[in-house]
């Protein structure tokens, strides 16, 4: 059974909550390429967002030849813009092919320091990605987050049918997800 949940914590925290542990059941992309998936995204829909925060974009940067990542994930909060950052690591760098399975160390907005392991589940590099982690609870539960993220802010109708379809795969779907507004307003880019 899954359950949307809010907890307190900074901000609030929105999640799905199942009454199984973690499946093992949904794959990372594999072919994954660190180079590729280098750049800025925005983050158009997430099921675990501390805070509400809109306009939040994440800005990976690859060392050099290595599969590690900086990344700055930016948003606006309260009307104020914040930062996390976060050094990115692919966790099988060796693997052939490479999975996108992902361990990262993530400075978050409120002083607090966590370690982060997820797997972008699908990603065409040029549009879209499906980024999906789980994490295990107390009782044989589990958490499940995610987030659809794009290279704009929107995603045309024929690419939406797309991660549609993706997520169906792995049983979400974008109704479990809460939109994130990238509009001029809710980016504090009006009256300037």
């Amino acid at each position: 059974m899954k359950y949307l949940i809010l907890a307190l914590c900074f901000g609030f925290t929105l999640g799905l909550e199942f009454d199984r542990p973690c499946r093992s059941d949904v794959p990372a992309k594999e072919n994954f390429s660190p180079a590729f998936y280098t750049g800025i995204w925005f983050e158009l829909y997430n099921s675990l967002e501390q805070g509400f925060a809109e306009c939040i974009d994440h800005h990976y940067t690859r060392r050099g030849l290595q599969q590690v990542f900086d990344v700055d994930r930016t948003g606006v909060l309260n009307g104020n813009r914040v930062r996390e950052t976060a050094i990115v690591r692919v966790a099988f760098p060796d693997e052939s092919p490479m999975r996108a399975i992902l361990n990262g160390t993530i400075n978050r907005i409120n002083g607090e320091v966590i370690e982060y392991n997820y797997r972008i589940y699908a990603t065409d590099y040029t549009n879209y990605a499906i980024v999906w982690s789980c994490t295990e609870l107390e009782n044989n539960r589990s958490r499940e987050e995610g987030s659809v993220i794009g290279r704009q802010t929107q995603l045309t109708p024929a690419v939406y049918s797309k991660v549609d379809a993706l997520l169906e795969e792995i049983g979400l779907n974008r109704e479990d997800f809460r939109f994130i507004d990238h509009t001029p307003e809710a980016c504090g880019l009006t009256g300037l």
